[in-house]
């Protein structure tokens, strides 16, 4: 009763969806194919090969259900009641992205399905990024054991590479806050071309001198840093972010703000990605 369903599917997948009866909320959470990447009390991410004719297709199906009157409560003003769900917000923001010329996985579909207004069940489909390797993975154990030639360069391209990306997302206006090593793949190992993902959290600032939202995802960015690269990489990083081989004393009153906002995120942040290294070691035990 009072139940409602909304289902946005990207041009060019209507067909497929349809043909295989994955276009409808009910349909997606029947789904068992593929395999599980995280599950949670509310979430689960699934990892599944589409076919087409030869072509294989690899995307990710994220799902999230209410558990509780508190849960809905908690996000009521966040999109389980008024406003864009978790799921528009992230389709919406990978589109973006992808138009300003920024690498993002394609967007599939989302849907929702709502009770009395209040959503009770979402997903989001997204392509996969090609050999996809999430950076703290790359800076934890792939540049560590690379030659010391190989490594240096590496690094040093590391850090061109991604402040060239930062700048250019600010320069959109659009700041991501979520902006974790995690949230931040490459492709093949490689630093040449890195790809955003769980963007849900995004948003385009009103104005290109709101700096507090840029200085966010900076200090996100730098929280572990210190343990994996020294002050003066560290300091490079922000040379090419600011397109400035000499700091202004803007600048200066910014990089304190980053600073200031990285302090109490470092020891979480490092332990989550020396504890990920720990995972790791103990399933390949």
């Amino acid at each position: 009763m009072f139940r409602s369903e909304k289902i946005k599917v990207a041009p060019g997948w209507e067909k497929h969806l349809r043909s295989r009866g994955r276009d409808s909320v009910e349909a997606i959470y029947r789904m068992v194919d593929g395999e599980v990447i995280t599950r949670s009390s509310s979430t689960e991410v699934r990892r599944v090969e589409l076919s087409e004719g030869r072509v294989e297709q690899t995307v990710f199906v994220k799902k999230y259900w209410a558990i509780s009157a508190r849960q809905l409560w908690s996000g009521a003003l966040r999109g389980t009641f008024l406003g864009r769900s978790k799921v528009r917000r992230e389709f919406e923001n990978l589109d973006r992205l992808r138009a300003w010329g920024l690498n993002a996985p394609s967007p599939v579909a989302y849907g929702e399905e709502r009770r009395a207004g209040w959503l009770v069940r979402s997903f989001l489909i997204s392509e996969s990024v090609p050999d996809p390797l999430p950076l703290d993975v790359f800076v934890r154990d792939v540049l560590p054991r690379q030659l010391e030639t190989q490594r240096r360069v590496a690094r040093r391209e590391l850090i061109q590479r991604l402040a060239d990306y930062t700048r250019r997302m600010h320069e959109c206006r659009f700041v991501h806050h979520d902006y974790f090593w995690r949230n931040i793949l490459l492709s093949d190992s490689s630093p040449e071309r890195f790809w955003l993902i769980d963007a849900h959290k995004g948003r385009r600032q009103i104005s290109s001198t709101q700096s507090r939202g840029r200085a966010k995802d900076l200090a996100t960015l730098d929280a572990p840093a210190p343990h994996f690269f020294r002050r003066t990489e560290r300091l490079r990083f922000f040379h090419c972010y600011a397109g400035h081989v000499k700091l202004t004393g803007k600048d200066k009153k910014f990089i304190r703000r980053v600073l200031r906002l990285a302090a109490p995120l470092r020891e979480q942040q490092l332990r989550r990605v020396l504890e990920g290294h720990r995972v790791q070691t103990q399933r390949q035990s």
